[in-house]
């Protein structure tokens, strides 16, 4: 950095004369050597090394929008891979549809964590309903041993709602904040009461005990949190 005597301002890059007046210029030895008070200028800014007379922009990063463009587009390139692969080899290959399957999967995730990046337990959330849907579809492309419904979906939802309770503990959230994924837990326990109707579920102890349970914490929570969970049902709904 430089400084012109007769303008008293400070001048950036490589100049041998003051823009303004054409003056002389001084370094930093002729900062050093005149003594130009301290209290208005810094004198550490008067480095030997030549500032650049513009400032140096950062490089321009990815942003969010371009990064599920990149993502929808190699999903893209995997289904159209995928069908012309099942075209040409037929049932000769059986690994695609998982892979079909698993691509989809991951781009949700990274639309669900992109979207909802500021809220964890949506995320969560989000996770837990796609894992269900996921686990069911392949219990029935693999001959339907009923593991999905009989272990997978009840211990999801368990799992899901003491995630949510753990880490609103954590970030210190209301209960009002939270209390609404938990019913939506509740929710999809209770259909699991169709799975046991249409017989898909022939060992229903966990399912009958999930369902037992959200009942009551949807007992308590009308019986004791009313209020925050009309506020929480409002401002999801924006009623």
């Amino acid at each position: 950095m430089l400084y012109c005597p007769k303008c008293k301002i400070t001048i950036r890059g490589e100049k041998t004369c003051c823009p303004l007046c054409e003056g002389k210029i001084l370094n930093r030895q002729d900062v050093l050597r005149t003594g130009i008070d301290e209290k208005m200028y810094d004198i550490d800014d008067f480095s030997d090394e030549q500032d650049e007379p513009y400032p140096t922009l950062p490089e321009r990063r990815i942003n969010g929008v371009t990064f599920i463009k990149i993502c929808t587009f190699l999903l893209a390139i995997i289904i159209v891979m995928g069908a012309a692969i099942k075209y040409l080899f037929g049932d000769r290959v059986t690994w695609v549809g998982m892979v079909i399957l698993g691509s989809v999967v991951l781009w949700l995730d990274m639309l669900a964590i992109m979207r909802y990046r500021y809220n964890l337990i949506k995320v969560l959330t989000v996770e837990m309903i796609v894992s269900n849907i996921v686990a069911y579809y392949i219990d029935k492309k693999t001959g339907f041993y009923g593991w999905s419904v009989i272990w997978m979906i009840p211990f999801a939802l368990v799992g899901h709602a003491m995630l949510c309770f753990i880490f609103a503990k954590i970030m210190k959230l209301r209960f009002e904040e939270y209390i609404i994924y938990i019913v939506m837990d509740a929710v999809f326990a209770f259909s699991q009461a169709f799975f046991i109707w249409n017989h898909e579920n022939t060992l229903p102890y966990a399912a009958v005990f999930v369902m037992a349970g959200f009942a009551i914490t949807l007992v308590a929570t009308f019986l004791f949190r009313f209020r925050e969970l009309r506020s929480a049902t409002q401002r999801m709904f924006n009623v």
